[in-house]
């Protein structure tokens, strides 16, 4: 079984935008910022934080490697401002062809997070669920469990 993921930044969604907007009514989702704060900076030092976004979906596909989930980036310092990406699509193909699982900002998803050393296969969601796209931005603090909260969107 080959698994693969693909995230669908806004330059390779803006073409497809462009052409759905000439056929139909349907929305494109926006990528969202979240503003991360580093939980383990205080009192400091400050431990890189790998967060990863993980996607409602989870019931489909059972890969032999974990949750499927979207890296969302490192925080070394005390906050970040990292953005969840409008789309992503994942990939598993097996004998009998290929799936594919997409997901949206309009869909929800949780968050986790681990050292960039550890192996990202068997990482879970640690916070509650939210959708992306309901807010301009949203913040949380990590590790932790909470549910992120909507913010104004940040910038790096």
């Amino acid at each position: 079984m080959i698994v693969s993921r693909r995230l669908l930044r806004g330059t390779l969604v803006l073409p497809v935008a462009a052409a759905i907007a000439c056929s139909s009514a349907v929305d494109v989702p926006p990528s969202v910022t979240i503003l991360v704060t580093n939980s383990t900076c205080s009192p400091g030092p400050c431990t890189s934080l790998r967060v990863l976004a993980f996607p409602d979906d989870q019931h489909q596909p059972h890969t032999p490697g974990g949750l499927w989930s979207l890296d969302l980036g490192i925080v070394s310092t005390a906050s970040a401002c990292l953005t969840i990406p409008a789309g992503a699509e994942f990939n598993v193909t097996g004998p009998n062809g290929t799936t594919t699982f997409l997901w949206s900002t309009a869909n929800g998803l949780a968050l986790g997070s681990l050292s960039p050393s550890d192996p990202v296969l068997q990482a879970t969601p640690s916070t509650g669920r939210f959708v992306p796209s309901s807010a301009a931005g949203w913040s949380i603090t990590l590790p932790g469990s909470s549910t992120p909260t909507p913010s104004g969107a940040c910038t790096s």
